[in-house]
């Protein structure tokens, strides 16, 4: 990993894990989906560990359906976790801080989570207006790790690849991130783990997201 990164005239985030912790809420929509079914609530670390490739993926493997009930139990997850969206979820540890201090850049949120949720979490914690663009795994044809998102954002705002970087928990960011050319930095707020996040690559790793400050001025 290098030790030194150029300044980014963009900076790209995921949203779960990343900017916002979501875990215990997207527990609760799970388990309150299973009670709809007759089922025994899952462990919250249970549930995490099927986090990361969007709401459909999530509820296809928490809440395991005939096929033919499989987008009615998507739809009931959504209304149970829409009802208690924004009840635990709060901000990561140095998010507010590094929203202001890059505030002159060019901020983005790339999300696998559907565009609807994406903005109501954002709007309801105070950050919504830190950034130019949000796309939410449902705003495009393809989502992360296709690096399609990523470069309709550098499209977008006329950026090269490496004038911009792509902050995520997930190997899918990473992935995205390096697909698309762009610089890449994982943290390890989220569900995976710093091995996990270290076999993808990234140009750094953080633990902290106030630590970008000892990468990029």
């Amino acid at each position: 990993m290098a030790n030194a990164l150029p300044s980014p005239r963009g900076l790209v985030f995921d949203l779960d894990g990343t900017l916002v912790d979501t875990l215990p809420d997207l527990a609760t929509g799970v388990n309150l989906t299973r009670q709809s079914y007759g089922m025994a609530p899952l462990p919250n670390a249970d549930i995490y560990l099927a986090i990361g490739d969007g709401a459909a993926v999530l509820v296809a493997q928490t809440v395991p359906r005939p096929d033919d009930q499989r987008d009615e139990a998507y739809r009931r997850f959504l209304a149970f976790y829409n009802q208690h969206l924004l009840d635990s979820s709060r901000l990561h540890a140095g998010v507010e801080a590094v929203l202001r201090h890059y505030g002159d850049r060019v901020l983005g949120v790339v999300t696998n989570k559907p565009q609807l949720e994406t903005e109501r979490i954002l709007a309801g914690l105070g950050i919504a207006g830190c950034f130019k663009l949000v796309l939410g795994g449902d705003a495009l044809p393809r989502k992360k790790p296709d690096p399609l998102p990523l470069t309709h954002f550098l499209v977008r705002f006329g950026l090269a690849p490496r004038e911009a970087v792509m902050i995520g928990d997930g190997y899918h960011d990473i992935r995205a991130g390096k697909a698309a050319g762009t610089m890449t930095v994982a943290v390890t707020t989220g569900v995976q783990r710093r091995p996990a996040l270290a076999a993808e690559h990234p140009d750094h790793i953080i633990d902290r997201m106030d630590q970008l400050f000892e990468l990029f001025a």
